[in-house]
């Protein structure tokens, strides 16, 4: 279910500080099964359009399938709860003008102010935690994810399969074919054909892009970029 008004994403973004609420104002508009909870065994979240749905492909070809993933809510309260049980988190995080001109492209009454907005948001209020996960920057999640997997594995003790490059371009192809399959199935009603070029300016478009910048010194702390 999808919910348009102008401020959505910067409404959810804020409701997301507290997983409490954000869980009864928006979980029953997001499937019960992706909220990160106590028994989650692995959080993966980031905001929308920045390769969430292949981490998470990903992790569950590198012997995650046994666990419960949390993902795809684009909420800090996801992150937040990781944090709060001691849960493994992978935090995705693509450059802004990128992200918001995907998500653009993905639903046509989202507005670029909002996006913009939700996303310095988003990361600014996830600093603190930065102890909690490991940051997946876009260009490795799509070029080598044995990266991701090999910092979580460090971070949390965990011991999820390795991903080695020619692993990580079988499930790429892999991953591809799906996509275009769903592509295929689903209504087109509300997408475009391509994103808007990534032109954004003003005050929140350079606060977003130093929020990327922030969290890519971060990655690198992690060896993931």
């Amino acid at each position: 279910m999808q919910i348009h008004i102008p401020f959505h994403w910067t409404l959810r973004t804020w409701v997301g500080r507290s997983p409490l609420l954000f869980n009864a104002v928006f979980g029953s508009i997001n499937d019960g099964e992706r909220l990160a909870r106590a028994d989650s065994g692995l959080v993966i979240e980031g905001f929308p359009r920045s390769a969430n749905s292949f981490s998470v492909f990903a992790f569950l070809n590198a012997g995650a399938g046994g666990l419960k993933i949390a993902h795809h809510v684009h909420s800090p309260s996801q992150i937040i709860t990781a944090a709060r049980y001691r849960l493994p988190a992978v935090l995705v995080i693509r450059a802004p003008d990128d992200a918001v001109a995907a998500g653009l492209a993905k639903i046509a009454t989202h507005t670029a102010p909002d996006l913009l907005r939700a996303y310095f948001l988003y990361y600014r209020f996830l600093a603190p935690m930065r102890e909690h996960y490991v940051v997946a920057p876009f260009e490795t999640v799509t070029t080598d994810f044995g990266r991701i997997v090999d910092a979580v594995n460090r971070r949390f003790g965990t011991s999820f399969d390795p991903i080695h490059a020619d692993r990580h371009t079988q499930l790429s192809k892999e991953f591809h074919a799906l996509e275009r399959f769903k592509a295929l199935s689903a209504t087109t009603a509300l997408v475009r054909d391509t994103p808007s070029p990534p032109n954004y300016h003003g005050p929140m478009a350079d606060r977003a892009r130093a929020e990327h910048s922030r969290f890519l010194e971060l990655a690198r702390d992690d060896d993931t970029v």
